[in-house]
């Protein structure tokens, strides 16, 4: 039965009436107490949606994938504590709580399947390293995070079980991203960029733009934006990976006024991914759209063409000269030019040292604390290696590498073996096009991996299509054996 079905007797069961009467009831010290109008009606507000998401998971999912971009501007805890408390945590545990009761209740069949016993495994060798870690803060923190992955994950695939509500889900995220980037844009232009110390404070939680010095010695400071997020690096993929949907989305519409949308919408994620003022972003940017070329994700046309040279000339003109000194010039792709690139080898030889010493069980998810034992002249106390493929080698040896690039690489599978299946379908148009952008999202992002640890990252946009890519794969597998038990072999593989 599919999670989107509400029982229309549902508030005659007694634990949602209860529920209701809790909050209805909670309402009335709230009122009567001193605290102001905003904070009184936020309270309210708050509870009104937990009892409409306890009504119905659908919902739950479809707010969890609003706030996916908010990140920083969600957190209600500072990112130096070991446990993060966040807008996207509390709306994500309600929604799972309430598929729980509903499941319970109505006695739906969870999902699990391969891909999430095997990151599964990798959260268990991940949290066992906490013994013998020398960074315990940074271990609780990552094991912390990769938790919370695995019941996102449990909670997209059980919940969305139906295409309308993945690609329902899919809008409501990339409507959220271009938001925020309106919002950094803004912020960009009207506000001030902070120190890049105080990205993570609560009181700079709404400071989009940071104060980069960490190439004084080649281009003194800069600003970058971070949006929502900790760090421009983080910033740049969260935009990037909504580019191949807003291909996708231009490839299957037909309403030319949705599209003049789509493409305002794509001009907003470009202009912030310049924002970021991040050279990987670029590159990695360009590599997408030849991708999406290749793929046939976008078209060829005169006034494809046309709207594209508009958009980019746009974007270029609109770009602050920040973006010119950094990204935009030719000469800082080099390491004489780079400080950040100078220091990459440095870290990557560091890292290689570390997985020497911990090849097998690796020194600790998320530890920071043994690259800079061998670096060399200035560097930050802690750090990373810079590098995924590195980074997660260091952390849990060999086993737990393999274990969670099997994971990767499975998901990655089933993105292209569900994309043969739905090209065969009658009616998979659609679902074809929105795999291939699936494709892409993930090869881009493993591509990210090779200069910057980007899965440590809280990468939710990623986990929301690796979701989405396992449900179109149950999906597809579904609708193939039902057309084949009525004799339709002209859509067998």
């Amino acid at each position: 039965m599919s999670a989107l079905s509400v029982n229309s007797g549902a508030m005659r069961n007694p634990l949602i009436a209860t529920i209701g009467g809790l909050a209805g009831g909670s309402f009335l010290p709230i009122a009567s107490s001193q605290v102001s109008p905003l904070l009184a009606g936020a309270a309210v507000l708050g509870m009104m949606t937990a009892v409409a998401i306890v009504l119905s998971p659908a919902l739950g999912v479809l707010l969890t994938s609003a706030v996916i971009p908010m990140e920083r501007i969600g957190r209600l805890s500072a990112d130096t504590q070991a446990y993060t408390v966040s807008l996207m945590r509390i709306i994500g545990l309600i929604a799972l709580i309430s598929f729980l009761v509903h499941a319970v209740v109505k006695r739906w069949k969870l999902n699990f399947g391969e891909a999430f016993f095997i990151y599964g495994t990798y959260c268990f060798l991940g949290i066992l390293t906490i013994f013998y870690t020398s960074d315990h803060l940074g271990t609780v923190r990552a094991g912390s995070a990769i938790l919370g992955n695995l019941v996102f994950f449990f909670l997209i695939i059980n919940v969305i079980r139906t295409w309308k509500l993945a690609k329902l889900a899919l809008v409501v995220w990339l409507s959220s991203s271009v938001a925020i980037g309106i919002y950094t844009a803004y912020d960009w232009h009207r506000g001030h960029a902070v120190n890049v110390q105080r990205i993570g404070e609560l009181q700079s939680r709404f400071s989009t733009v940071y104060t980069d010095t960490a190439e004084w010695q080649d281009l003194e400071s800069l600003s970058r934006a971070v949006g929502p997020t900790s760090s421009a690096a983080v910033y740049g993929i969260n935009m990037i990976l909504t580019l191949p949907f807003f291909a996708y989305l231009v490839r299957v519409q037909q309403d030319v006024r949705v599209r003049v949308l789509l493409f305002l919408g794509l001009g907003i994620v470009v202009y912030n991914i310049l924002l970021s003022n991040t050279r990987a972003a670029i590159l990695l940017t360009v590599a997408v759209t030849v991708m999406c070329l290749v793929r046939k994700l976008i078209l060829i046309t005169g006034a494809r063409v046309l709207a594209s040279a508009v958009l980019t000339l746009g974007v270029l003109f609109a770009a602050p000269q920040a973006v010119y000194d950094r990204i935009l010039t030719a000469s800082n792709y080099s390491t004489s030019h780079s400080q950040t690139l100078r220091a990459r080898f440095e870290y990557w030889k560091a890292g290689l040292i570390v997985a020497e010493e911990h090849w097998l069980g690796g020194a600790g998810l998320g530890n920071q604390n043994e690259i800079p034992k061998y670096l060399t002249g200035w560097h930050p106390e802690q750090t990373s290696v810079h590098n995924e493929y590195l980074q997660t080698l260091d952390e849990v040896g060999v086993i737990g590498w393999l274990v969670f690039f099997s994971f990767i690489g499975l998901l990655l599978w089933y993105s292209f073996r569900a994309a043969a299946i739905f090209k065969r379908l009658p009616d998979g148009r659609e679902q074809y096009f929105f795999l291939v952008a699936a494709q892409i999202a993930m090869i881009a992002t493993l591509l990210y991996g090779t200069q910057v640890d980007v899965f440590h990252f809280p990468l939710k946009g990623w986990w929301l299509i690796a979701s989405l890519t396992w449900v179109l794969y149950q999906l597809g597998r579904k609708q193939m054996v039902e057309l084949e038990r009525n004799g339709s072999a002209e859509v067998k593989l």
